[in-house]
């Protein structure tokens, strides 16, 4: 047993209670984060028909952004909304909710960690925590990142670990990562290098010679990548370019592309190598700004663009120092679990500190979640083993996570974890300016500019009485906003 039954209640009842809360607040919280209502919100309408291109126009590399990027989490968010209705935008939050318990029961499955102890594990990470009941897709993907480390570490610990039960569910981890962020790309590719290593490894072991089982595997690999690069194939076949509309260059040739993605990073951070600026985000050395509202923000940010503490930090630093020390702690047993640990943990560290904006926590949470689900099997490990400490135990790492989901909640004045209401209707009201509509006539086409990240708010679809079209634009110069509204007439804000 992990952890003897009459220690388990407490932290049972508080797993239980936090679940609850988030799962209530992921019902009826409206998400007022910025991203939400650019483009998550807008890709999930359109993909169900909630808001169609008739009602409602992106700002023009938002357009852009919809034909290329992967879209499969706004799908799933569309599909809750759908569900839900129209004025219930919330429901969209429930993908990063059920992606979250979805990783706790895979770490149950697989690992035999207990449920509890992996979701105030996990929750006491601020970025996660905040994340379970937002719509960003951030937590979403990096789950399904976790998901496949975890499995391509298991099938180097287990060599019956590789079965068709496994490789499927390898196969839709997968894809719901790589067809959600184009940013989970390059650790998909890397990962699946060690996992055919490995597979061509066990294979030339099992079945050399075997020509039937070797096509099988080729063909399952062939249609596996398939459905794991969709989104990337689609591209390449329809605009020459795996990312587009992202400007790439491989081997000296530049893709097709529409858009040159932007590095908004201070001038200090630029300065910074990429995983100095990642262990500085770690270790949350000058992350905090006395301007956010909360300690910790989804993003981090609530602050200019340009300041050096934008984007940095996110998983509070003092958990972070204690489960790296409780890692190299737990790796000293010498076993074969711990030393493929050892492996896998710092190949992966070594990978993500250097991958494109990671100092940006949020975009590679798996890094975490993979740290976490490690420490709390190989203490699973050694609690069954007869060297068992009587200072890394099961009652201990759960008063050390509740402590610091505790210390999470003070901080941020429960305000990520605690439920909180608000209707579309009543958001709506003070959230846009009532001039703006008496501005707009029925069945009048109109361009409305500078007024991100809300404009989606004023689509005629959450103003039933009223039917007109809206197109969204950035505040650019009059000559590019002459030229991106048409012949729509222009309302800016001002």
């Amino acid at each position: 047993m992990f952890w003897q039954p009459k220690n388990q209640f407490v932290f049972k009842l508080l797993a239980l209670l936090l679940v609850g809360s988030l799962f209530i607040k992921s019902l009826i919280y409206l998400d007022d984060n910025g991203d939400t209502w650019i483009y998550h919100l807008p890709f999930a309408a359109r993909l169900w028909g909630l808001v169609t291109p008739n009602e409602y126009i992106l700002e023009y590399e938002r357009e852009l952004i919809y034909q290329g990027f992967p879209k499969l989490a706004n799908f799933l968010q569309g599909f809750f909304w759908w569900i839900a209705g129209i004025e219930q935008p919330q429901a969209a939050n429930l993908v990063s909710f059920f992606s979250l318990v979805g990783y706790c029961v895979f770490l149950r499955s697989y690992l035999k960690i207990p449920l509890y102890l992996s979701i105030l594990g996990l929750l006491a990470v601020p970025l996660i925590h905040i994340a379970a009941t937002a719509c960003y897709v951030d937590l979403f993907c990096n789950v399904f990142v976790a998901i496949l480390i975890l499995m391509t570490y298991l099938l180097y610990v287990r060599e019956d670990f590789l079965n068709w039960r496994n490789f499927i569910l390898f196969s839709l981890a997968g894809a719901a990562a790589a067809n959600t962020k184009y940013l989970t790309v390059p650790p998909i590719a890397i990962i699946l290098v060690f996992v055919i290593g490995r597979v061509i490894f066990l294979y030339a072991r099992r079945a050399w010679g075997d020509s039937q089982k070797i096509a099988i595997f080729i063909l399952g690999l062939i249609i596996s990548n398939s459905f794991i690069f969709a989104t990337e194939i689609k591209n390449t076949i329809i605009y020459q370019n795996p990312f587009y509309p992202l400007k790439i260059q491989i081997a000296g040739v530049v893709l097709n592309h529409a858009i040159e993605p932007s590095e908004y990073m201070s001038p200090y951070l630029k300065s910074l190598f990429p995983a100095q600026r990642w262990l500085y985000s770690l270790l949350e050395i000058g992350a905090f700004d006395d301007r956010r509202p909360w300690h910790w923000t989804i993003a981090m940010d609530f602050i200019p663009l340009s300041e050096d503490s934008f984007g940095v930090g996110g998983y509070m630093a003092a958990y972070v120092v204690f489960n790296i020390i409780l890692f190299f702690y737990l790796c000293r047993q010498k076993n074969h679990q711990a030393k493929i640990a050892l492996a896998f943990f710092t190949v992966m560290s070594l990978i993500t500190a250097i991958l494109p904006y990671s100092y940006q926590l949020r975009y590679y949470m798996y890094w975490i979640m993979v740290l976490i689900a490690l420490n709390l099997y190989l203490a699973s490990q050694l609690n069954n083993s007869s060297t068992k400490s009587s200072i890394v135990t099961p009652h201990n790492i759960g008063v050390i996570s509740t402590s610091a989901v505790i210390v999470f909640c003070i901080l941020t004045k429960w305000n990520f974890t605690l439920p909180t209401h608000h209707s579309l209707p009543i958001y709506i009201g003070y959230s846009l300016d009532t001039k703006v509509f008496s501005q707009i006539e029925d069945g009048e086409e109109v361009c409305l500019v500078g007024f991100a990240p809300r404009t989606f708010l004023y689509n005629s679809k959450f103003n039933p009485t009223r039917h007109y079209s809206v197109k969204a634009e950035a505040a650019l110069s009059p000559d590019y906003v002459e030229e991106k509204c048409g012949s729509r007439r222009i309302i800016e804000n001002k």
